[in-house]
Formats: C-alpha cells, structure tokens, sequence
C-alpha cells in the first residue's frame, strides 16, 4: 500500500455512503483492510475503497476524476448527492474543530487564570502557615522541654532512692559482716 493515496475512516465511509460503524465492521470482518496508527485511527488505500464501493454499489461510482490536477487534491467520481454529502461532513467536522480550538482556548485562559490565583494564594498561604508553624513549634518545644524536665527529674529522684537503698544496704551487710566477724572470734576464743 505504499505510494497509494490514503483516507481516513470518515472519507471511507463517505464514499461507500456508510457510516463510520459499517466500516468497522467490514475491517473486523476482513472485508476491507486498514492500519491503525499510535491513536488507533484507520487509514485505507483508496483504490480499496473506490473497488469495495464498486461491489456494493454496482455500478454507482464513475469512473474518472472529480477535481484536482495534482495527486494529492485528485478524488474519484461519485454521485453528487455523495459527494456533497461529503462536502458536508467536511465542513460540520470544520465548525466543530473551531468550536473546539475556540472553547480549548477559553479553558487555557481559565486556566491561566486558576494557576496565578492558585500561586498568589498559595503565597500568602505558606507566610501564614511559616508564622502558625512558628509558634505551633514553639509551644511544641516547650511542651516537649518541660515534658523532659519533668523525665529527667523524676529518674533523678529514682535514682536517689536506689542510691540512699544502696547506702542502707551496705551500712547494714558491713554490720552483718562485723557481727559475723565478732561472732567467729568469740568462739574460738571460748571453743564454741
């Protein structure tokens, strides 16, 4: 198919006087061959067409060529009520891209739009949230500060007591330990 001039799904289906669905369906059948590209549109050989639209048609289509003395103007002949039903199409799909571009255009100035007022009020958002976090981070620290204070004070009292228990506890085991001292002398002294 390469060098032959190429259509689109809805210049196929014109000049088969279809619609674009029947197209399809002659694709899927294997009637009709196609090649899809990146955004899955169709593209068909036109002499395909123009063959297939013979077939069907009997006859309907002409010979020859409608207008165009360069290869990529040229179109086949076909009854004029196809062919300005094609003009048509044409056209309304023209009206409707405008129609697109110009709301396409209103969105991107919308949108424009949105953006700087997003950017202005995010702005003022992040100084007003610098001075909350400031002052939420102060109290935070000196919450936390205080809550530590409180920590480390209470472990210094525990360990003071395990510190004056040791006291306690060594005072008494020296004393247990000179009675038991005590105890040894006197009875080998009296032979106990």
């Amino acid at each position: 198919m390469e060098g032959e001039e190429r259509i689109g799904l809805s210049g196929a289906a014109a000049v088969l006087n279809v619609p674009t669905e029947t197209v399809q369906r002659l694709v899927e059948e294997g009637r009709l061959q196609a090649e899809r590209d990146e955004e899955g549109g169709y593209a068909f050989s036109l002499s395909e067409i123009v063959d297939l639209s013979r077939e069907l048609d009997e006859g309907e289509i002409f010979e020859g060529e409608v207008i165009g003395d360069d290869s990529s103007s040229r179109l086949p002949a076909v009854p004029l009520e196809r062919y300005e039903r094609l003009l048509q199409q044409g056209q309304d799909y023209k009206t409707r891209l405008e129609e697109r571009s110009r709301q396409m255009e209103e969105i991107r100035k919308e949108r424009d739009a949105a953006r700087m007022e997003i950017d202005r009020l995010w702005s003022e958002i992040e100084r007003l949230n610098l001075v909350e976090f400031q002052r939420e981070l102060q109290e935070k620290t000196i919450s936390t500060l205080e809550e530590e204070r409180a920590k480390l004070e209470a472990e210094r009292e525990r360990l003071i007591e395990e510190r004056l228990e040791l006291v306690e506890d060594r005072v008494r085991l020296e004393a247990e330990l000179k009675a038991l001292k005590s105890r040894g002398f006197w009875s080998r002294l009296f032979g106990g």
